[in-house]
């Protein structure tokens, strides 16, 4: 059993993983502004509090886990302030540099992506913290991220856009390998991790891969709708407008197979999105 601090932790992600934790017999705090939940259960420790004006002593912790670090300094500030044996921060596939080369893998190298402006220029920022302290830690490199309560417009949007009958329209030809996780399978992840204290970076991907229009196609079939697919070559790659759908036309998935040396499984794409569309998304 664990002493676990985690920082953030009230969006999407967050309660799966104090879920998890709690289910793993672990003592959990938590500490954020509080603007999303301030009540949580009896059994977790909810400190309210805003990272960017500093840490107040929390005490002595084995893991911490760092949800919502965006730049280096506030990864540095944790280091700094916080006691702990253990980090795991909350990164992103989007941190790796671009390239031609695929799968990525997690010796691939950190840098400039330009489709991911400041969040990977931010992200690249708290890996180099990470590696250049002296402390032990982990880094989770997840891909597009999927599931009930996303707070991000994706499967919302391409599912209201099927229901309603109204065109989807893909950036460039639509053709982008793209790779998925769902927001449980990341904090199965993590907590894996965080109760071995298993250091290095690890992608979080599942095993499928499939194109953007593959995926509106299958999301169309789960919906039991025809979908209208028009293409947009104005909005290929870089360019790309998120408000017109929310996912890149450019290739994007990693190798997962150092992740599932810890022992860690993907259910097929196609099935769990079924299961989160009639659990959840049905009802939108």
């Amino acid at each position: 059993m664990q002493n676990i601090l985690i920082i953030g932790g009230s969006n999407f992600i967050g309660p799966h993983i104090i879920r998890n934790l709690l289910n793993r017999g672990h003592n959990i705090a938590v500490f954020n502004r509080g603007r999303t939940q301030k009540k949580y259960p009896k059994e977790i420790r909810f400190i309210q509090g805003d990272r960017n004006s500093g840490f107040p002593n929390l005490g002595h912790f084995q893991t911490i886990i760092d949800m919502c670090a965006y730049k280096g300094y506030q990864t540095e500030r944790a280091l700094s302030e916080l006691s702990f044996d253990f980090f795991i921060h909350m990164g992103t596939a989007a941190a790796y540099k671009k390239t031609e080369i695929f799968p990525l893998t997690e010796e691939s190298p950190l840098g400039e992506w330009p489709l991911w402006g400041k969040y990977n220029k931010g992200k690249v920022e708290c890996e180099e913290a990470l590696i250049n302290s002296d402390v032990k830690f982990a880094t989770a490199r997840p891909v597009y991220i999927l599931g009930p309560k996303n707070y991000l417009a994706r499967e919302s949007f391409i599912y209201a856009k099927i229901k309603n009958g109204l065109p989807i329209i893909l950036p460039g030809n639509g053709q982008a390998l793209t790779q998925f996780v769902f927001a449980e399978e990341v904090a199965e992840a993590i907590a894996g991790i965080a109760e071995n204290k298993t250091e290095g970076a690890f992608n979080i991907a599942g095993d499928d891969i499939i194109t953007l229009k593959g995926l509106v196609e299958e999301m169309a079939k789960i919906a039991g709708k025809e979908p209208k697919i028009k293409y947009n070559p104005g909005t290929d790659g870089e360019k790309f407008n998120e408000d017109e759908f929310p996912f890149a036309n450019e290739n994007f998935f990693c190798s997962n197979k150092k992740i599932k040396g810890l022992g860690m499984n993907f259910a097929p794409f196609q099935k769990t999105l079924k299961e989160d569309y009639e659990n959840f998304y049905r009802f939108l």
